[in-house]
């Protein structure tokens, strides 16, 4: 984050909340500690503000940039982690009641479209000046949430369907 530019550990905070965060869950300490411990690997520097409340604000140096290309650079095998609370409930489901059934489904489409719909939001607002690649980034986020979205519906509508017969 710092390769967009200096910044505080709460700038981060608030460039992490509406960029990455979205799809890449930080702690809040995580955003405190580890540029102190970047600085200490000689990856940014720190300035502190003279006097008030001698904020730290970081900046990217050129060890960090090289890291940071090394880092792009290397292969990314890994698979792609899906953590969602629905569908961990989804696969026990069968030791529930079909009731918390239907209400997750119906929770969880909604929470999906929310999403979907926020992301189309911070598309219009980004698409004009942010680069390609963030809005590249947020184009998948549409759809992901898009493709769960239209999961969770027909997953109503079966439900549906099964309750009438």
């Amino acid at each position: 984050m710092l390769s967009h530019g200096p910044a505080t550990s709460y700038d981060l905070k608030q460039r992490v909340g509406y960029t990455i965060g979205n799809f890449w869950a930080f702690a809040h300490s995580q955003l405190y500690d580890e540029p102190a411990r970047l600085a200490e690997d000689g990856l940014v520097t720190a300035s502190v503000e003279e006097g008030g409340r001698r904020k730290r604000t970081y900046s990217i140096t050129p060890k960090g940039r090289e890291a940071l290309a090394k880092w792009l650079a290397s292969p990314t095998p890994e698979q792609t982690e899906v953590r969602d609370l629905g569908l961990l409930k989804l696969f026990f489901a069968s030791f529930g009641d079909e009731g918390d059934l239907v209400a997750l489904a119906k929770a969880r489409h909604a929470s999906h479209k929310a999403r979907a719909d926020g992301y189309l939001e911070q598309h219009e607002q980004i698409i004009n000046h942010a680069d390609r690649w963030q809005v590249k980034s947020l184009e998948l986020g549409i759809r992901f949430e898009r493709v769960v979205e239209e999961f969770w519906a027909d997953f109503i509508a079966e439900l549906e369907a099964e309750g009438q017969k």
